[in-house]
């Protein structure tokens, strides 16, 4: 992610391989997680929250976000998406639905990229409802596999996640999407796959997309699945979602 100082809170418009031109929102100060996920890029984590709390003021966000767009359209360069993608957890903000209402003014599609560790949680649905994309992250539905995959903050737990997801995505009326990272004997068996699988299938996103770790992580054993689990996920998420895709480049 390209920064304009160390304190920027939006960048780009950068190439996403997902979203087309996206402009990035880090709305959340580093790294300020609800996990400590083993294959991280930015490492581990520093101050692990499952609290929502304010970090910004929705206007300063919504200034800065003003200020990129025009220079964006100097420049002559499209913005596909406004994305909250910080470095930590996007729902940890509690003043993401502001934010999420005060960029909606330029008229340009929200997104946000998150683990989806605080959806049971009321307050962070209603909050995400404002969005246009959301991407939720589903390593694992097996709790010891979770915890050792995605380093969960101690308090949570993960069935009433998967609760909460399954709750969001009956009510979320924007396009729904999944990442599940497979990560080399972690949760890249067959069996595990399947699970995942049977879980999306449950949700029916309008894409699952299936990851791998492409930059150093946050533990040197977090190494990426080969070619042939990747294809065998391809197969059994594609006979159980619509749509799938493999985002396993850069």
């Amino acid at each position: 992610k390209e920064r304009n100082t160390p304190m920027s809170i939006v960048y780009g418009p950068v190439p996403s391989r997902r979203l087309g031109r996206s402009m990035g929102i880090n709305n959340i100060p580093p790294k300020v997680c609800s996990y400590s996920c083993v294959y991280c890029q930015l490492g581990p984590t520093r101050r692990m929250q499952i609290e929502p709390a304010p970090f910004y003021e929705p206007a300063q966000v919504a200034a800065e976000v003003g200020e990129k767009i025009e220079q964006a359209a100097l420049h002559h360069e499209h913005v596909d998406y406004l994305t909250f993608v910080p470095d930590g957890e996007p729902t940890l903000d509690i003043n993401l639905g502001d934010e999420l209402a005060h960029v909606a003014v330029h008229g340009i599609k929200t997104a946000v990229i998150t683990n989806g560790s605080l959806v049971f949680r009321p307050d962070v649905r209603e909050r995400l409802q404002k969005a246009d994309w959301v991407c939720l992250k589903v390593d694992a539905v097996t709790s010891d596999i979770w915890r050792q995959i995605d380093r969960p903050h101690k308090d949570l737990k993960l069935q009433p996640i998967l609760d909460g997801i399954k709750t969001f995505t009956r009510s979320f009326e924007g396009t729904l999407t999944t990442e599940t990272m497979l990560v080399e004997g972690m949760n890249d068996d067959e069996l595990q796959i399947e699970k995942i699988a049977d879980f999306l299938a449950e949700l029916r996103p309008d894409k699952a997309y299936i990851t791998i770790p492409t930059r150093p992580p946050a533990k040197r054993s977090a190494t990426p699945a080969d070619e042939h689990t990747i294809t065998m996920a391809y197969q059994i998420f594609s006979e159980r979602v619509p749509a799938v895709e493999c985002v396993v480049g850069y």
